[in-house]
């Protein structure tokens, strides 16, 4: 994983590209496969499962899940994994899968802190 800087604007922007629901649903998987998202063939496979069996990306391109792909991995190289988290616990909506990702992120946020989960820097 290679390190990227990321100014608040831009962070934002792909948070609102990867959305509020797809950060916090998805984070703690993205750190815990890492390592495996440099690789093509990997991505490539995780983006096929998404649009499979996820329902919210079921209507969504395989483009348009990669986007949210490469996204979310941004914020992690960017070292923005709290921030985006934090994101996701402010973001306001009532919306299902909003509510899940909500959850989640507070879930996550408390394993980061209380050390359970290792942030890769």
């Amino acid at each position: 994983m290679e390190f990227i800087q990321l100014s608040d604007d831009e962070l934002k922007q792909y948070f609102d590209s990867a959305n509020s629901w797809f950060v916090g649903l998805y984070m703690e998987s993205f750190l815990k496969n890492l390592e495996n998202l440099s690789n093509e063939d990997f991505l490539n496979e995780l983006i096929n499962d998404l649009k499979s069996s996820e329902p919210y990306l079921a209507e969504s391109s395989l483009e348009e899940i990669k986007e949210k792909v490469d996204s979310l991995y941004k914020i992690i190289c960017s070292k923005k994994v709290l921030e985006a988290l934090n994101m996701v616990i402010l973001f306001e909506s009532d919306e299902e899968p909003n509510c899940y990702a909500y959850e989640e992120a507070k879930y996550l946020t408390s394993l980061i802190k209380k050390g359970s989960i290792k942030l890769p820097y």
